[in-house]
């Protein structure tokens, strides 16, 4: 018996507990998040025997892949890497090891041996996977989504199409207009983002080069950011 009232009075307190947080929950919003899952860098790996090499230290690089962290940084094949972050490194599955043990977009110091010459490189490290993830949440406990730790603006200059891009956005309509740098609105327009919509792109190729503004509205926020247009 006793079993019993223990159990239904830890159920009413989950209940009323639930019924709490519904109330002050007056609206809900769905969210959708980039989610970053597994770091990446963009090479195989081998060992120094897999090629004569002045030293037999480190882990030698075979392969680089294209547009990844280690191709933006200029890795080539037969460097060898010595180092990352102070850490010496000298077998493929323990470098492997280490650089997994890191975040996606974590900044890390590669010591590489090229050709006779010591150099080094800061890496942003990639992500192996990326996918979005919708998460439901209190509207009025969610702060604005609109700032420049979630909005990145690209390329600058733009020649073609301004890219925007988002970590996360609540599904809601929002309104985009590029604006002269005296303040004139060249073109404006409103739609709404839903499932998927981290990233919008507007046609800049019918505008002349220059210095504008984006603005982007949602409800009462506005995230506004300078960018160039420029084909020279």
């Amino acid at each position: 018996m006793k079993k019993q009232l223990l159990f239904i009075t830890a159920f009413l307190s989950f209940m009323a507990i639930s019924f709490a947080q519904s109330i002050d929950c007056k609206k809900t919003c769905i969210v959708d998040k980039l989610v970053h899952e597994g770091t990446y860098l963009g090479v195989q790996f081998g060992s120094p025997c897999d090629k004569e090499t002045k030293t037999d230290k480190g882990v030698i690089i075979l392969k680089v892949v294209e547009n990844t962290a280690a191709a933006d940084n200029d890795f080539k094949i037969f460097d060898v890497v010595l180092k990352i972050n102070n850490t010496e490194v000298n077998n493929r599955g323990p470098v492997i090891k280490l650089i997994t043990s890191y975040n996606p977009f974590d900044t890390v110091e590669f010591t590489i041996l090229r050709e006779g010459r010591t150099i080094t490189k800061e890496v942003v490290l990639g992500a192996r996977t990326t996918k979005v993830v919708q998460e439901e949440v209190c509207c009025e406990e969610t702060e604005s989504l609109l700032n420049e730790n979630n909005v990145s603006i690209f390329p600058s200059p733009a020649v073609e199409n301004l890219n925007i891009s988002f970590k996360s956005v609540i599904q809601d309509d929002y309104t985009f207009g590029i604006y002269m740098a005296n303040g004139v609105l060249v073109k404006e327009y409103t739609k709404k983002l839903d499932s998927g919509s981290l990233k919008e792109t507007i046609p800049v190729n019918n505008l002349d080069d220059g210095v504008y503004v984006i603005k982007i509205k949602n409800q009462e926020t506005t995230f506004s950011k300078l960018f160039v247009v420029g084909r020279k």
